[in-house]
């Protein structure tokens, strides 16, 4: 398909406030947007003054009557701070989800290096899926600085592998292992193997999966998907507040009061709660901390319903 030549001109930030103001978008301190403007990137920003669009306007390109570029402002910094939020608790419970794989399958296989053992992934098809996560947490690990990786680079191998040879016990490599290559690896994971074992490893994994208060490995995998999708848009500052999500397994039915959008952030914010609870992880009060960051926000509150979050979400049993 031929492309076109791209030739639109440079706009300054007072010629992009003259643009929204010909569609009719109001302003409470035009000296104030224009700052706003010169710092932070039109095209990043503008996404956020779409819930002010009027749709029966010519294009839908104008903006409702008495509607605010502050307004978009308003979502811009309770979206920020929805990710610095849901950026520290996930990491939490990264930490924990590493940690209790590592300590389950260490302890039923009597090896900390169960993870370069073929047999507790699945390999019908080879066993490239699997050998290209081990590939990977062996290019961060070979790059880590830290002296804990140089030390053991320096000291030790194993014999679990040979074309792995050099990586360490799970305990250790997991410190380079990112939200996304855990989920790589607990996708890879054989259920099948373990369902099939005399009891009571046959359920391990589904143990495993209710320490998280998930109802079995599956869910639990999925959850681990869920919280790497947003885990990555707070790290790379995307928007998150009113992002299409896919939906996460099995927190839908466990709600009163169901979501505005089930395709919206608030089920998997149900999720990071169920986990958070289910754990019983002290100092975070997630409830507590939606509640403030939409108190905080005028318009986080006009359009709520962009998050999925319904009307008296609080109220819900699901959240005592």
């Amino acid at each position: 398909m031929p492309t076109t030549l791209y030739s639109k001109p440079y706009r300054t930030p007072a010629d992009l406030i003259n643009d929204l103001k010909s569609k009719k978008l109001e302003f409470l301190d035009e000296a104030e947007a224009e700052n706003t403007l010169s710092q932070i990137s039109y095209y990043h920003f503008k996404i956020y003054l779409h819930p002010l669009l009027d749709p029966a306007s010519p294009g839908g390109k104008h903006y409702r009557k008495d509607e605010y570029f502050e307004y978009g402002v308003e979502l811009y910094r309770f979206d920020e701070k929805l990710r610095v939020l849901l950026f520290g608790v996930i990491a939490r419970l990264e930490v924990k989800l590493r940690s209790r794989l590592d300590h389950t399958l260490s302890a039923f296989s009597n090896d900390p290096f169960w993870y370069l053992d073929n047999t507790f992934f699945y390999t019908a098809k080879g066993t490239k899926i699997i050998d290209d996560i081990r590939s990977r947490i062996q290019g961060d690990f070979n790059k880590e600085g830290e002296l804990y990786a140089r030390n053991y680079r320096k000291k030790y191998h194993n014999n679990s592998h040979p074309q792995f040879s050099n990586l360490p016990p799970f305990w250790i490599a997991s410190e380079v292992i990112t939200i996304g290559c855990l989920f790589k690896i607990f996708s890879a994971t054989d259920f099948s193997y373990f369902k099939g074992l005399p009891a009571p490893h046959n359920t391990l994994l589904d143990t495993l999966a209710n320490e998280f208060g998930a109802n079995d490995f599956n869910s639990l995998t999925n959850w681990v998907q869920r919280l790497r999708d947003v885990r990555n848009r707070a790290a790379h500052h995307s928007r998150l507040w009113n992002a299409k999500l896919a939906i996460p397994s099995q927190i839908a039915s466990e709600l009163t009061i169901p979501a505005v959008h089930q395709y919206r952030p608030y089920l998997t914010v149900c999720v990071i709660h169920k986990m958070i609870k289910t754990l019983d992880l002290a100092g975070i009060d997630l409830k507590g901390d939606l509640l403030r960051l939409f108190a905080g926000s005028h318009a986080a509150q006009l359009y709520m319903a962009d998050t999925g979050f319904p009307q008296g979400w609080e109220n819900d049993p699901f959240w005592n």
